[in-house]
């Protein structure tokens, strides 16, 4: 069997801190895969972007885990990279969006296997200048929520962690005079949210952006990503 180098970034805060529960197992999986793996827990915010963009090049593949924030830190890495590396994703977050509408199983295990058994397909990135975001892009009224929420709060509420932290910012509230221009159409007014996203399920909350999303037309963005997973 020819062995793959993966190199893979976990973040072991994650959720309910799952992962540490499940790492052995993971790495089993991986290595039976034909994998050569090199683990590295992230040990500050943007240490996923930084590993991946300065060491992704001497792999084969880069597989995270983690919630939202992780994944999208590691992609911003690997789209600095002239050269994109494919991407593995294990779930580990509170809410786990994305990988809810790539499908991904969140069961770690299983989402480990469909790296090994998958096969690669596009993913839309969108991205302003510089930075990139994965599925989801907002502005306005609750949109810090999730950064500023305390990772032991959401291990322990969950979801509602986001409706607590939210409530504590209804006071501050204010509106954004807005110009969207696309295609043919232009929307100007006053507005209190917005946002701009690539996914059936935001902040755990199912069909709030429509039936017609997907993950790899090019209408949402231009640039891409290869994920391994089961199609």
């Amino acid at each position: 069997m020819n062995t793959k180098k993966a190199l893979f970034l976990y973040n072991a805060l994650s959720g309910k801190g799952q992962i540490k529960y499940n790492l052995a197992e993971i790495i089993d999986v991986l290595t039976k895969g034909g994998y050569d793996v090199t683990a590295h827990p992230t040990q500050a915010k943007l240490d996923a972007y930084d590993m991946a963009s300065v060491n992704a090049p001497d792999y084969d593949i880069v597989i995270c885990s983690g919630g939202d924030g992780t994944l999208n830190e590691t992609i911003t890495g690997i789209m600095s990279l002239d050269v994109k590396k494919p991407l593995g994703y294990i779930p580990a977050g509170t809410m786990n969006d994305f990988a809810s509408s790539l499908k991904i199983p969140m069961n770690m295990k299983n989402a480990a296997e469909t790296i090994v058994k998958g096969e690669l397909v596009k993913v839309d990135v969108g991205s302003f200048n510089d930075i990139y975001f994965t599925y989801i892009a907002a502005f306005g009224a609750f949109t810090n929520v999730s950064y500023e929420t305390p990772q032991e709060i959401k291990n322990v509420f969950g979801s509602l962690a986001y409706i607590m932290e939210g409530m504590k910012k209804l006071n501050t509230i204010k509106s954004y005079h807005i110009k969207v221009m696309y295609n043919d159409v232009v929307i100007e007014d006053e507005f209190i949210f917005g946002m701009v996203a690539n996914s059936t399920s935001v902040g755990g909350f199912k069909g709030l952006s429509g039936k017609e999303v997907l993950l790899n037309d090019g209408i949402y963005a231009t640039n891409y990503i290869l994920f391994n997973i089961i199609n």
